[in-house]
């Protein structure tokens, strides 16, 4: 019996899916009475994360298939949210290993040179062998392919402020990595909340998640006879995030992915949503803890609500 993949073990893909679609039950959030169905979104993008890209584990073929898929079969979309972890690999990986996992990405973006894509920085992205004198060590290399100015950064689109944070730093000892922010993006993540307008409802996007249950459930994490949830899995700073949050109602939403799972989890008026991932069980044909292969779509309303679907793109209906 082929053994099943997890995260601990060395990441390992085999196989491709079959062809077809399958969509999980729609997250919504509807702070009116008004039903959802009579409204209409302002905003829709595809949460695209854990591509884990690399050649000949049917990567290339099964990011394009996804795309294709978002394209061809979703009403419009207004840009894609790359969540992270878009190649398989980079932090122990040599330079060579590293640009040719990069040069299957540009083949990919070269077949769709008119995507608008938003980035967001995840742990396999950092180049663990980068030079020490390069500015922002281990990403300026992901910063280089994705023309990002700095680690995190926010936008706004049709009335939505986007906040894309930086998960992925190193340990205390000076090893990668542990789930945080660092003490300049965390003050400017309070700077950027307070200038944004109290009625702007806003949007977070983390390749770690700041919260959530899933991370429980990756891997035997009670084998101890309790509950261990490495840092590495879900934000270490969570509670003074969720603290923070508190302070501004209109954080409406925080997506990730990194766990593979998917997951819409709600607290304190705000829902966290994890989005699987475009591989699925690193490009497994097997899925990963019940997941398949699949991306994250949600609408977006004027009101701050919002809806969130998992649509499994490999997979028969």
């Amino acid at each position: 019996m082929k053994s099943k993949i997890t995260r601990r073990n060395a990441l390992q893909a085999l196989g491709l899916g079959t062809l077809g679609a399958s969509v999980l039950p729609l997250a919504c959030t509807n702070p009116k009475t008004e039903p959802l169905q009579a409204k209409t979104p302002i905003l829709r993008f595809a949460h695209v994360t854990d591509m884990h890209i690399e050649p000949g584990v049917g990567a290339e073929e099964g990011v394009k298939r996804c795309f294709d898929h978002i394209l061809s079969k979703e009403q419009p979309i207004d840009f894609f949210v790359n969540g992270g972890d878009l190649i398989m690999d980079a932090l122990g990986k040599d330079e060579a290993e590293t640009e040719a996992q990069w040069a299957v990405w540009r083949k990919i973006r070269a077949a769709h040179p008119d995507l608008k894509i938003y980035h967001c920085i995840g742990n396999h992205d950092v180049w663990g062998k980068t030079p020490h004198e390069e500015p922002f060590p281990g990403k300026a290399w992901v910063m280089r392919e994705h023309a990002m100015e700095m680690p995190y950064y926010t936008f706004e689109s049709k009335g939505w402020h986007f906040i894309v944070l930086d998960s992925t730093h190193k340990k205390e000892d000076g090893t990668w990595y542990t789930a945080k922010l660092d003490t300049a993006q965390a003050a400017w993540l309070e700077q950027t909340l307070q200038s944004i307008p109290a009625e702007k409802p806003i949007l977070i996007v983390s390749h770690i998640p700041i919260l959530g249950a899933t991370p429980f459930l990756d891997g035997n994490n009670a084998e101890t006879g309790n509950w261990i949830v490495p840092g590495a899995w879900m934000h270490i700073d969570a509670k003074p995030l969720i603290n923070l949050f508190f302070k501004h109602k209109n954080v409406k939403a925080c997506i990730s992915g990194h766990i593979h799972l998917v997951e819409s989890l709600l607290y304190q008026n705000i829902h966290y949503h994890c989005s699987g991932a475009v591989s699925g069980n690193w490009w497994s044909d097997e899925p990963y803890e019940n997941t398949n292969k699949g991306y994250g779509l949600f609408e977006l309303y004027e009101d701050g609500s919002h809806t969130f679907k998992y649509v499994q793109f490999d997979n028969p209906i």
